[in-house]
């Protein structure tokens, strides 16, 4: 099991507790004990495979204890040795899953005997705790089969008692716009927002051109810079929401995530309301500017967006509070960030593993960034704001080692002959005395010298 993986099931583990461990008032050991059993009544997807599964009260309890003592860290699971496995037929594990289906009251036990019984295996070959997991893996438990999981369900509603206490949030797929690569063509821009569920106020709402999961998480990000942590996030289970990066965020910072349940988006009614209320309202007047060329670009769509925020829709009364957003707001004083917008900042990086090549450099998102020549060949973590990759860290095994900048070629090839030229410049003067001849050159000055002694002897011998 890889880092990431340990990471993603801590920050799961965390979710699971956080009604608990996040509050700023201290439950009693009795509220506790209900929140466990009511947690412990549900089915929850398990990362990393997202199997569906349950967890027992003293499992919470336990989890509760690691993250008191050892806080997110002390979530993530053991770091088990491999060890060889024994594979188990696949028909035999077909036939289990038939009888399970059949009856779901048979126990682990009472299959594997009838299995054996009936030749299907032999005995002794297939273990109780096999099973059990194989079972568990594809969603046949017996309580699971035994439950009324199809049964209607009827809807109730529900309002936050406070601002901050539960925001909600969606995509919306909205206007079109002329396309910045291409200006002939039309490309859609999707609406991200987050909703304050006691006030209605939208605590940040952005244009984007994709839904995929940095939008989402640069929209957190504004809407906590400008109000606080919220208590809850509670989102869809698209993928941009339920992937497992924005998981790993809500955890850092303390706050409690949860997805509405699949194919039912009745829980997520009032921000579904107000996308209804900007297709009335805000759409219209936006496809006439679009129309006219006074909205072309993305950031002009945007800044009319918050100019209808500000100016009509925090300020009208909503037909259900009988109070406007802004005044419901109002009413709770802004929670002061525990950290600075930079530590904030960092709390919302993408870690990325990555293999420095023998050149120093590493691929990230299509794109060649160098890092420090001395982490060539090694794996690096890469962590880096999704909308500022340029300004990427490196880090080798959990300590910082560098940063990591784009790769430019041609700034390049230029240092490397300025670097020449000066290495050409600065090469010391042969000082008096010293050899600067080859061997070629000695040899020469050498027979100069014997052709001259042979000179000077046959002047002597005339006289």
């Amino acid at each position: 099991m890889d880092e990431k993986t340990r990471t993603e099931i801590a920050a799961f583990r965390y979710q699971l507790i956080a009604g608990v461990v996040n509050r700023a008032t201290v439950l009693m050991p009795g509220e506790i004990s209900s929140y466990f059993r009511e947690q412990a009544e549900q089915f929850w997807e398990v990362p990393p495979d997202f199997r569906r599964h349950q967890f027992s009260i003293r499992t919470l309890e336990r989890y509760k204890q690691q993250y008191e003592k050892g806080g997110l860290e002390a979530l993530k699971p053991g770091i088990i040795p491999k060890r060889g496995t024994t594979a188990v037929d696949a028909r035999v594990l077909l036939e289990a899953e038939k009888l399970r289906r059949e009856r779901p009251d048979r126990s682990v036990e009472q299959i594997i005997f009838i299995l054996e019984q009936c030749k299907v295996v032999e005995p002794g070959k297939l273990s109780q705790s096999t099973l059990s997991r194989y079972f568990r893996r594809q969603g046949l438990n017996r309580q699971q089969l035994l439950s009324e999981r199809n049964k209607d369900y009827g809807y109730k509603r529900f309002e936050a008692d406070s601002f901050g206490r539960l925001w909600q949030s969606d995509f919306h797929h909205t206007l079109y716009l002329p396309d910045p690569l291409n200006p002939k063509k039309r490309r859609l821009a999707k609406l991200c927002a987050i909703l304050d569920d006691y006030s209605r106020f939208i605590v940040h709402g952005q244009y984007y051109w994709d839904e995929r999961m940095p939008c989402l998480e640069d929209t957190l990000k504004k809407a906590i810079e400008k109000h606080g942590i919220p208590t809850q996030f509670y989102c869809d289970n698209g993928s941009a929401f339920s992937a497992g990066h924005i998981s790993n965020v809500c955890s850092r910072l303390g706050i409690r995530l949860s997805h509405s349940v699949v194919r039912r988006p009745q829980g997520r009614g009032k921000i579904e309301r107000f996308f209804q209320f900007v297709d009335s309202s805000f759409k219209p007047e936006a496809i006439k500017a679009i129309e006219s060329g006074r909205i072309q670009k993305l950031e002009e769509l945007n800044h009319a967006f918050q100019t209808w925020l500000q100016g009509y829709y925090h300020l009208r009364i909503h037909s259900s509070t009988k109070e406007t957003p802004m005044t419901r707001m109002a009413r709770f004083p802004a929670n002061p960030l525990p950290y600075g917008k930079e530590e904030l900042r960092r709390y919302f990086f993408v870690e990325e593993s990555r293999k420095v090549d023998k050149a120093g450099c590493v691929s990230l998102h299509g794109a060649m960034y160098e890092v420090p020549a001395e982490l060539a060949r090694q794996t690096v973590q890469v962590r880096f704001d999704p909308f500022e990759p340029e300004n990427a860290e490196v880090y080798l095994n959990g300590q910082l080692a560098g940063k990591a900048k784009l790769l430019d070629t041609t700034h390049n090839f230029h240092q490397k002959n300025l670097k020449h030229r000066l290495t050409e410049l600065e090469k010391p003067e042969p000082m008096e005395g010293q050899m600067t001849f080859s061997m070629l050159e000695a040899a020469k000055a050498s027979q100069q010298a014997s052709l001259q002694d042979d000179v000077r002897y046959g002047l002597e011998g005339q006289v």
